[in-house]
């Protein structure tokens, strides 16, 4: 479904009352559209838009959206400003989002799809099929890693063993910790999750402590590749090490930029049971298809998304822009464009909530772990 990216220049986007054909009765509270057309320069120009991050400032969804925000502007019609607020946790922000004016001017970028967060955490107050998608620029690679001092080298040594691994986590409610706590439960790992610990900046940090010994990114983690900027050398000299691919079956994860290979099993692999491998899919499909996603308010105009969409592509396409892109995500930008995304987020909430009684069970084995 993802295709690298091949766009047209995208000069004509900056042309001054660039105008789009708006959707006949979407006229929501604080945006003045004409009845047949909208004028894009007209709505944005002195305005700020605000990015929503639901992750603390350092980390690779945080510095990503800060790159977006520093230059996407110059691409939408008025060139507004764009400023990054940071929002945790996670639902908190997607919470932020889904409750925003629909205007064009509030935007998310996620570390995920965030589904299965909308069945699973109490707090959740949005509906993630209802927010408007603008696009992705990256899928994702579902990695857990380990310390150089863990007793395993992968989970799969892990299976039956006796040393407790420690991972980070924020909540039993998060799916990388239901997924960790259905393989602990089945497979007889010993897992223990250490609270407080939220993104990746929190759990490298406690990497290189020895305060845990392995760490799951949540959602659609991209850490694999972004690992040897934000940490040159640790995966090279050994410092951490992949001890599982915990994505769905056609998740690839490839070499990254230091030519270090993931020489670990497929989670899913270790799974005899057909049943409990055809769970464990959903959720990891769920959780992880999507690595960073830009969403916009529920019942935000047509004629404003595929302005954002159009701009979306065109500050991709700036061989810049995206050179430092990839250079931070150390990987090359895949894009999707944003109907094709929200529409399959539709399905995948779909699928979910279908085996949601199941994935109780797997919170509360998560809970019992802590």
């Amino acid at each position: 479904m993802r295709r690298l990216l091949n766009i047209a220049a995208a000069g004509i986007l900056a042309t001054a009352g660039w105008a789009v054909a708006a959707q006949a009765g979407d006229k929501p509270a604080g945006v003045e559209l004409a009845q047949a057309k909208f004028d894009a320069a007209k709505h944005f120009a002195g305005r700020t838009i605000r990015v929503i991050v639901g992750f603390r400032p350092g980390g690779g969804t945080d510095l990503q959206a800060r790159h977006f925000a520093a230059h996407w502007g110059e691409y939408i019609p008025g060139h507004p400003r764009m400023q990054v607020t940071n929002i945790t946790p996670n639902t908190t922000a997607a919470n932020r989002l889904y409750a925003s004016e629909p205007d064009g001017l509030t935007l998310e970028m996620t570390a995920g799809s965030n589904v299965v967060n909308q069945f699973s955490d109490a707090g959740a107050k949005f509906k993630i099929d209802e927010d408007r998608i603008i696009g992705t620029h990256t899928g994702s690679s579902s990695m857990m890693f380990a310390r150089k001092g863990l007793a395993y080298k992968t989970m799969k040594d892990a299976i039956g063993g006796k040393t407790v691994i420690r991972v980070g986590a924020r909540s039993p409610t998060d799916a990388y910790a239901m997924r960790l706590a259905a393989l602990s439960e089945w497979l007889k790992i010993p897992i223990k999750f250490i609270p407080g610990l939220s993104g990746t900046t929190d759990n490298l940090i406690a990497l290189e402590r020895g305060d845990i010994d392995g760490y799951l990114p949540g959602g659609g983690g991209t850490v694999w590749y972004s690992l040897p900027r934000i940490r040159p050398g640790w995966l090279k000299n050994g410092t951490v090490r992949a001890f599982a691919l915990m994505g769905p079956s056609e998740e690839k994860v490839g070499t990254n930029s230091e030519g270090v290979s993931p020489d670990a099993p497929r989670a899913i692999d270790l799974i005899s049971d057909p049943k409990r491998k055809r769970l464990f899919e959903i959720l990891a499909r769920a959780d992880t298809k999507y690595g960073k996603v830009w969403m916009a308010p529920p019942k935000t105009p047509d004629a404003i998304i595929n302005v954002l969409r159009k701009s979306y592509e065109a500050v991709l396409n700036d061989k810049a822009f995206r050179s430092k892109l990839e250079e931070m995500m150390g990987e090359p930008v895949e894009y999707t464009p944003g109907d094709e995304v929200e529409k399959d987020l539709k399905d995948l909430v779909k699928g979910y909530g279908e085996s949601a009684k199941e994935y109780e069970q797997w919170a509360k084995w998560a809970k019992a772990r802590f």
